[in-house]
């Protein structure tokens, strides 16, 4: 049986002080979908449970501004899911996160916890990949800001460095005259793991974005593909093997490395044929 200790700070300050003192036996509870699930499983054994839920200065809200919205730590996934505007102006990312575990799930999980736990097949961040979304950072000494393609160091492993935590995710606006969407291969519909998710965005101006989860150790951008979409004389299939050079997927209990690169031009085409559909001119 796993012991340990519960706190509830009700300010930032003290949350980073017991998170400082913590060390690398603290773990951060906003949620819990993620973490209670790795403690009963044994994957991780904190000496120490730090909830987020009572610091003020956390928020639970989307906070919208003229360039983009800002994501709060403690924001849900269900705020996001059925937040009007951001279906609107975010299809990707709110159809991301609608495939992310149950509706139970997404009533507690937060979008900073599913970023944080880093799995190479998190369905939100190919969504927060194409919107070129930001990640806020504060610690005791210092507040400072990471581009979400840089967050991503592995498995599990993000740029948070110890006493820091995300305190929020910024998201820019899409491009003008643009249409995205985000696409899941999975064995059933619902909770089950993502097989290969591919997100995407085409402007009018001939812009395309392209971001993949669970075919690398983390989800990524296929920035050579892009420019090859964009390029009119080159032909989709080329471009889209571009992509698939640049993944590195495994094989596991729900599918193959060869069906899942399989897998990466068959979502990628469909996407970016959705994509065009939605753009407004």
């Amino acid at each position: 049986m796993i012991e340990f200790s519960y706190s509830e700070p009700d300010s930032l300050v003290e949350l980073l002080e017991m998170l400082e003192e913590g060390g690398n036996t603290a773990a951060l509870l906003a949620g819990g979908t993620d973490l209670v699930n790795h403690i009963r499983i044994g994957k991780r054994t904190p000496s120490k449970v730090i909830s987020l839920k009572s610091v003020r200065e956390l928020n639970h809200e989307i906070t919208f501004c003229q360039d983009g919205i800002m994501i709060g730590a403690l924001t849900t996934l269900s705020a996001i899911e059925k937040h009007s505007v951001v279906r609107e102006r975010f299809p990707a990312l709110a159809e991301a996160v609608n495939k992310i575990g149950s509706t139970q799930i997404r009533n507690k999980g937060t979008l900073v916890g599913n970023l944080c736990n880093a799995s190479p097949a998190a369905d939100a961040i190919p969504a927060l990949l194409i919107y070129n979304a930001v990640i806020h950072i504060v610690s005791k000494k210092e507040r400072r800001t990471v581009p979400i393609e840089a967050f991503m160091k592995g498995p599990g492993k993000t740029d948070l460095q110890q006493g820091e935590i995300v305190e929020s995710i910024f998201v820019p606006n899409p491009p003008a005259n643009s249409g995205s969407c985000y696409l899941k291969s999975s064995r059933r519909d619902g909770a089950d793991l993502t097989i290969v998710g591919a997100a995407a965005l085409v402007a009018l101006s001939g812009e395309v974005r392209i971001g993949l989860g669970a075919v690398a150790p983390v989800p990524f951008r296929a920035h050579a593909a892009e420019k090859m979409v964009r390029d009119e004389q080159v032909n989709l299939d080329a471009a889209l093997d571009e992509a698939v050079k640049q993944a590195n997927p495994i094989s596991d209990l729900r599918a193959s490395r060869e069906y899942r690169l399989a897998m990466i031009k068959t979502f990628t085409r469909k996407a970016i044929h959705i994509c065009r559909g939605r753009i407004q001119k």
